[in-house]
């Protein structure tokens, strides 16, 4: 069992250039690379009640004329159920299509309805259509090669689970972390030369105090695990994690991790009225992690990251995924102002 690296209380700080890519989009998750050099990008959706079916798929080719740039999404496919979870959890998330992956030349996109049920679908037709089915939320996805199977997490049953031509079946349930709270699997990636997979562990809320309802969670106590398809086996690979979100190899075989944010606050409750609040997570706090397991080090890539959600690797780069919840809703900067909420891409430069 290898000794589990800790996040340090001040890591290093080896800041990175990074740009917008595209911005003005709805709740960004997913992205993956094309063959081509094209993006798939996932979008959940609005979240506003007024359209609960604005999640959709869409496609950045790259500019020719700029290195590194895109141009202007288009729209793949459209008209998936957008679902805001404000009610419920008192906290800016919303629910629909979650990702994104490539493999055995088929491209399939997670999606997440408490109403319909939810699936994983096709991009090979149009418009794409379920080939696999699931209760729950299904979040990240991604293709095991030597499996020859697609596997997703499930963060509220505490799942990890594998799809193949015989249906869904669970390839390992996670306990429970250090102070009782549920897990919370957030992302999914093959780790090619062990042939296990990486997990970020999101860490559940605590539900203790009724008075920090939605916002209660313990503090760094987030994690990246090793999970053995084959029998289950969990190994801890990172300790100390802030709510960790995307999760990702770098060329080098380092692990890049996404901090959602630094701390919880100012729920959205019931009687909420539009004033500019951060709806649980602070906003503009997030960070990009890189974790070198061999040298035990830490390094800051990124940071003042508003949500970040979902990582995808170039080769020189890596793309992050910002800006969750109710879109256009007034949300404070670092420096108590207030702009509306957005999401977008941003291109980290390793």
């Amino acid at each position: 069992m290898p000794v589990a690296l800790h996040i340090p209380a001040q890591p290093d700080q080896q800041l990175r250039p990074s740009r917008i890519i595209a911005q003005g989009l709805l709740n960004p998750r997913g992205v993956c690379l094309q063959d081509d050099g094209s993006l798939l990008l996932a979008e959940a959706g609005s979240g506003l009640p007024d359209q609960p079916f604005s999640g959709r798929i869409s496609r950045l080719r790259a500019n020719p004329q700029v290195p590194g740039e895109y141009l202007p999404p288009q729209v793949l496919a459209q008209g998936f159920r957008s679902m805001n979870m404000q009610s419920r959890m008192l906290r800016d998330e919303i629910m629909g299509l979650s990702d994104i992956a490539l493999g055995a030349g088929r491209c399939l996109a997670s999606q997440t309805d408490y109403v319909a049920g939810s699936k994983l679908i096709d991009l090979q037709y149009s418009p794409p259509e379920p080939v696999f089915h699931s209760r729950g939320n299904l979040n990240s996805l991604c293709y095991h090669p030597a499996r020859q199977s697609w596997m997703a997490v499930k963060p509220d049953s505490n799942q990890l689970v594998e799809f193949t031509g015989d249906g869904e079946q669970v390839l390992a349930q996670l306990p429970d972390l250090d102070q009782g709270q549920e897990a919370v699997p957030v992302t999914v990636v093959p780790e090619p030369h062990t042939g296990a997979v990486l997990v970020s562990l999101f860490s559940g809320e605590l539900r203790r105090d009724p008075a920090r309802l939605g916002i209660e969670f313990a503090d760094k106590a987030g994690q990246v695990i090793r999970v053995w398809p084959d029998n289950g086996r969990i190994e801890v690979l990172v300790r100390g994690l802030q709510l960790p979100t995307g999760l990702a190899l770098d060329p080098h075989g380092k692990i890049l991790v996404l901090e959602l944010c630094n701390r919880l606050l100012q729920p959205l409750q019931p009687d909420w009225a539009g004033e500019a609040l951060h709806g649980g997570f602070e906003r503009f706090s997030g960070r990009l992690l890189r974790c070198d397991l061999q040298q035990r080090s830490v390094q800051v890539l990124a940071d003042r990251l508003d949500t970040p959600s979902n990582l995808c690797c170039l080769e020189d780069a890596v793309l992050v995924s910002e800006g969750m919840g109710l879109s256009g809703r007034a949300i404070p900067t670092q420096d108590n102002q207030a702009v509306p909420l957005t999401g977008r891409l941003r291109r980290v430069q390793l």
